[in-house]
């Protein structure tokens, strides 16, 4: 299932059956998949909470989907992408800030499979 800020509303229901059975829903694609990052990296309203917190957007997005209760893994043979990427538990977003990113909800996918 693609679960995300910008598909929220699609995996409520999904997140709140599995629950019931000790299941967590996985959010596949976190930064927009392949060809897509730089849409979500750009955004402005990310880049703000970013700089709110001296982070990156890559963390900021991380971090929405760990507080919003999703698993995410995110792919990177980078090792400073992957240092990056595990550097989101030092703070959190704000309910505002969850909810000016869950306010970015398009329900676009960009994967279809």
């Amino acid at each position: 299932m693609n679960c995300g800020f910008l598909s929220q509303r699609s995996c409520a229901f999904s997140k709140e059956y599995v629950s019931k059975y000790g299941t967590v829903v996985e959010s596949w694609y976190p930064f927009g998949g392949r060809g897509h990052t730089q849409d979500l990296y750009g955004n402005e309203t990310i880049m703000e909470i970013a700089e709110a917190h001296g982070k990156t957007s890559a963390q900021i997005i991380l971090r929405w989907h760990l507080q919003a209760g999703y698993i995410t893994i995110p792919g990177s043979q980078n090792p400073d992408h992957i240092l990056e990427n595990i550097s989101v538990f030092d703070f959190e977003l704000t309910d505002e800030e969850m909810h000016r990113m869950a306010a970015l909800h398009t329900g676009k996918r960009y994967e279809n499979w």
